[in-house]
């Protein structure tokens, strides 16, 4: 019997219902842990999770998406909505995490699926879902209410469905991957700019591809049109509502409270978490201390003040502010992200912890801080910091292969990837922030294993 046999498919794409059983195994399993150790069901709470329960409180109440009775322009409705159902039924964490624990089986399936598209063989397909379903970061985060796990899902859809376009599929797919791109902005506005650039990238396809088919520039427009249309409507309602233009202001709060603060702080000498105080972060009381004139302005005035405040922090200041950045991009790419499972085991603070020190002294004196003072918090983060280290070291392997590399959909996975990467960076980032990466980094792992051992085989077989 060839490997190509009927019956040898069928039972490797059998084996993916292992692998989706041993997913959910895992997620559950932390899940129930995590009961029995704590009993407290606050320990599936971030510190972003009360404003999102609120929202979701307020929609299920009033069927309106507000906050102190003012339309909501800081965060966008698609993870509140994930929260009505655990509102309505009165059991918010148990029914979320279940929710949120299927969707993560279902990013696996999503990777398998992936996989098949790009390399065509069911071993590499199991191998990419394999490594999805026992991802540290994809575990926890199921068990967090927190954007993450939504925010994957409907990124993977997308990048699904953008892959199987590419593959030769028709324009509904494009369609379909616009829809599931556009949601993923309303999870998390980090999306909002990746229709632009996906546009773009279509449009430079269409442009070499010989012969030029002109229905190519046709369905790049409409997955443009789509994509932004979707968006646009929220900016809309913003500016109908609230007069803020812009589609969340999360992106101005982040300028002037993170960016601007880590500038300033580095500028000063003086401490990130520090300056943030100072400047009313998560205190309007200080806030309005600061800018009195503000008091009779609206939120939206406010937001709009704090993003040209905060642009012109960081224009003064462009050398500063990069090495912030890139910082924070190799944070957010090698973040192990052992901190958020004793989070859910109460052994590491919800807040706070060593992020400032990581701001302002950088990671080695991060790290030799817990070294000495939790080398419980250390020894943890190392483990984890190897099994990422074998993830990104085989998707790194990958790109080596001339079998990815002429995928123009495992190109288009990898530079989204690099998109989500680079919008990461700052003072603020953290594991979490390569959530989104994770389903990508995979499925290049799984090729580049599945190259590697390819390769040895022809060497031995010689």
């Amino acid at each position: 019997m060839t490997a190509g046999d009927p019956p040898k498919r069928s039972r490797r794409a059998a084996a993916i219902w292992i692998v989706l059983a041993v997913a959910f195994a895992a997620r559950a399993t932390i899940l129930v842990l995590a009961g029995i150790a704590t009993a407290d069901p606050r320990v599936h709470h971030s510190p972003d999770t009360k404003a999102y329960v609120a929202l979701a409180e307020e929609l299920h109440a009033s069927a309106r998406f507000q906050r102190g009775g003012e339309p909501e322009i800081v965060r966008t409705p698609g993870y509140p909505l994930l929260l009505l159902p655990g509102i309505a039924l009165g059991k918010l964490e148990a029914t979320t995490v279940a929710l949120q624990i299927v969707l993560s089986c279902l990013t696996v399936y999503l990777v398998y699926r992936i996989c098949l598209a790009l390399f065509g063989r069911t071993a590499v397909a199991l191998l990419g879902a394999a490594l999805y379903a026992l991802e540290p970061l994809s575990i926890i985060y199921s068990s967090i209410l927190l954007t993450e796990t939504l925010f994957t899902f409907t990124t993977a859809l997308f990048l699904y469905c953008l892959v199987g376009y590419l593959k030769g599929g028709g324009p509904l797919g494009l369609v379909v991957a616009a829809v599931a791109l556009a949601a993923s902005a309303y999870v998390r506005p980090v999306s909002y700019f990746l229709p632009l650039v996906v546009g773009l990238g279509l449009l430079v396809r269409a442009a070499f591809t010989r012969p030029i088919r002109r229905r190519l520039f046709v369905h790049a427009g409409v997955f443009f049109a789509v994509a932004m249309g979707l968006v646009a409507a929220w900016q809309v309602r913003n500016a109908a509502l609230t007069g803020y233009g812009g589609f969340s202001a999360i992106a101005d709060a982040n300028l002037y409270f993170y960016q601007a603060a880590s500038v300033l702080a580095a500028d000063e000498d003086s401490s990130y978490y520090e300056m943030q105080k100072r400047m009313g972060y998560r205190d309007e009381e200080v806030y309005l201390r600061e800018h009195p004139e503000q008091a009779n302005w609206t939120r939206a005035q406010r937001y709009r003040h704090m993003g040209r405040k905060g642009r012109e922090i960081l224009i003064r200041h462009p050398m500063t502010y990069a090495k912030i950045h890139v910082k924070g991009m190799a944070r957010a790419l090698l973040d192990p992200g052992a901190f958020e499972y004793l989070k859910l085991f109460k052994a590491y603070p919800q807040s706070g912890g060593l992020l400032g020190v990581v701001v302002d002294k950088g990671v080695v004196s991060a790290a030799r801080t817990l070294y000495d003072e939790q080398p419980r918090v250390f020894w943890s983060n190392l483990g984890l910091g190897v099994v990422l280290g074998v993830y990104l070291l085989f998707g790194a392997i990958s790109l080596f292969f001339r079998s990815v590399r002429k995928h123009t959909g495992a190109v288009a996975c990898a530079l989204v990837a690099l998109y989500f990467l680079v919008l990461s960076g700052g003072p603020h980032a953290l594991g979490r922030f390569r959530h989104p990466i994770m389903p990508v980094i995979c499925i290049l792992a799984a090729a580049g294993m599945a190259g590697l051992t390819r390769r040895f085989r022809r060497k031995t077989d010689a």
